[in-house]
């Protein structure tokens, strides 16, 4: 082992991948003293954080067979003496497995998607390691007697220096819903917008993220054709130094998902003492609220209206979300925490 262990986090890039800010988040608070971390992505490499330096930015150009990216990939780590590869890669190939078996390189990889097959497994079987961020994804993905031995369930954390609550007042005269995703079929914003429909007027839902222009489209018209337009905003891409600030205005977050793994924005709502009310989408979010710590799952459009209207109605179980929201947060979801479970992964790996 050497000195400080040179870890390699790849990832498709940094323009439209989904795990860019959790990984951000692991690579900035990594002890330095212990690893010397570099990402390499896939493609767009001028869009790479200004806050990485140069000398720990990578990409390589990936053309032709399968064998030929192997090999690349494989010269490369062997190049830069790389001795874990963490993939952050959402796509189920394994061309960074073999590359890792070829040249003597510890391969792990996230699980983060509800997505499996052959191809699933047999990427897990390659690697020496999974970590998985949803609890039920144990049961699902990871029971044989090939995988089980290797995982390691690690939740999502958020900085709670930059994830904190503010102090505000409780109007339910004007009640503002938020949510924060991109604009489309899974994240089933017309859910939100169909059940607004039977909630008081003075109900308002605040839309931030990037869209889909055909869903988008499909928003726009529905809000017009029920007359919804005073009571939803569509207030666009928001950078992640943003979000704690546009949280902070929500009395409360809600999630619609058809699918996710562990949502974060339900983790940064809480320790924004903000509440929740989710989908049940793939499990992770029942786990993040744990019961009723912080929010609330609902099960169906009539379950969410009633959800909703208690929280709006009834103060004292806003606030006691609230509180309780943030207690669960900094005992379980922690930035800290996630980092040091990492961190003790990575230097197990090279015992």
């Amino acid at each position: 082992m050497s000195k400080k262990i040179k870890i390699l986090f790849t990832i498709p890039n940094f323009k439209t991948a989904g795990s860019q800010f959790v990984l951000l988040a692991i690579y900035n608070k990594l002890d330095r003293n212990l690893f010397s971390p570099s990402i390499l992505v896939e493609k767009f490499p001028d869009d790479f954080p200004i806050k990485i330096p140069k000398t720990e930015q990578h990409y390589i150009l990936q053309k032709g067979k399968t064998i030929s990216k192997i090999n690349n990939l494989a010269k490369f780590l062997i190049k830069e003496q790389i001795e874990i590869l963490h993939s952050w890669d959402y796509k189920s190939t394994s061309i960074e497995a073999f590359a890792c078996k070829r040249a003597g390189v510890k391969y792990i990889y996230t699980k983060k998607n509800n997505a499996w097959s052959k191809r699933w497994f047999a990427k897990s079987f390659l690697s020496k390691h999974i970590i998985y961020n949803n609890p039920d994804m144990l049961d699902r993905f990871f029971s044989s007697y090939w995988l089980k031995s290797k995982v390691t369930f690690i939740p999502h954390g958020v900085d709670t220096m930059m994830f904190k609550p503010k102090e505000k007042k409780i109007n339910p005269a004007n009640f503002i819903m938020g949510c924060i995703g991109v604009l489309g079929e899974n994240k089933n914003q017309l859910f939100i917008l169909k059940a607004l429909v039977n909630l008081p007027k003075n109900i308002s839902v605040e839309f931030y993220g990037k869209a889909d222009e055909v869903y988008l489209n499909k928003m726009k018209l529905y809000i017009n054709s029920n007359n919804l337009q005073s009571r939803v905003s569509f207030n666009g891409f928001i950078d992640n130094k943003e979000i704690p600030t546009v949280m902070q205005r929500f009395d409360m977050l809600v999630l619609a998902s058809k699918n996710e793994g562990l949502p974060l924005c339900l983790i940064e709502a809480m320790a924004c003492g903000v509440p929740v009310l989710s989908s049940d989408s793939g499990g992770g979010a029942r786990y993040i609220v744990g019961d009723g710590e912080g929010g609330f799952v609902f099960k169906n459009e009539e379950d969410y209206i009633k959800k909703v209207l208690q929280l709006q109605n009834e103060p004292t179980v806003l606030i006691n979300l609230s509180k309780k929201g943030i207690k669960r947060v900094k005992q379980l979801f922690s930035l800290e925490k996630e980092v040091s479970s990492y961190e003790k992964i990575y230097k197990n790996l090279l015992i």
